[in-house]
């Protein structure tokens, strides 16, 4: 199970200890480059190509092994940057081995991390490729705020929101745009495109939809965020999905 866009596993050992040996990522992962100090600030076009490798790699665990994968931990910390600023998946600790394929959910313990578990998974422990999607589209936030997926209230710790519920609450805004605004992170100064912008959170609504069932798979996701990374400003939303539903949240009506 591996493809350019995941961790490699190098080797192993069964002697006197039982451990992995994984190629060296060297330049930290992606909440290191958004948040921490050290790092120098990513690029828009940076930001797009991380999105597109991490969502190759998991479409890749998807919809190209079988039995399906499911990673069940998607967040910006396991999400690795190379030397060439390009991602790679990581942490496949808690990975889910599954028969059923992606339109159907398994009963499960719930693991992972507060912030990027969907409602289904988080309430009743419902696992399907789409858990994976929301965490997704949890990142695609992240990579334009450089904000927590929750994002705590330095008056109480009852007040802290969610990015989902932040950028939703953008998206409704008269002017959805300058409510964006309001959340870009700062060190990309004005230099984003914004409609690009608009596009992107479009993408990370519809994978964080609330009913599992409205959310795209991760081809769908990969379709989008080639097309974003292009120098064309046409999004054929048809060719992207058969929902009606999803073509409509994506194109913004």
């Amino acid at each position: 199970m591996f493809n350019f866009m995941q961790v490699r596993l190098i080797g192993y050992c069964t002697e006197s200890s039982l451990f992995l040996v994984y190629e060296f990522i060297e330049n930290g992962n992606l909440s290191q480059h958004l948040r921490g100090t050290g790092y120098e600030p990513l690029s828009w076009a940076e930001r797009v190509q991380i999105a597109l490798d991490s969502a190759r790699g998991l479409e890749y665990i998807h919809e190209h092994t079988v039995p399906v994968y499911i990673h069940r931990d998607i967040k910006s910390a396991n999400i690795l940057i190379d030397k060439n600023t390009r991602a790679k998946v990581a942490d496949f600790g808690l990975t889910k081995l599954t028969e059923v394929g992606g339109g159907t959910s398994l009963q499960t313990r719930v693991v992972g991390t507060f912030g990027y578990m969907p409602p289904e998974y988080a309430r009743y422990g419902d696992v399907s490729p789409k858990v994976d999607v929301y965490a997704f589209g949890v990142v695609l936030y992240e990579l334009i705020s450089a904000k927590d997926a929750i994002v705590r209230s330095t008056e109480s710790a009852s007040d802290s929101k969610g990015l989902v519920y932040l950028f939703e609450e953008a998206l409704n805004a008269p002017d959805p745009k300058e409510g964006l605004k309001r959340l870009i992170d700062p060190k990309l100064g004005d230099d984003y495109p914004i409609d690009a912008i608009l596009k992107m959170t479009h993408l990370a609504n519809a994978c964080t939809q609330e009913d599992p069932k409205l959310r795209p798979t991760m081809r769908s996701v990969v379709v989008a965020l080639m097309t974003l990374s292009s120098t064309s400003e046409f999004w054929d939303m048809n060719a992207l999905y058969e929902n009606p539903g999803l073509v409509n949240l994506m194109s913004g009506r």
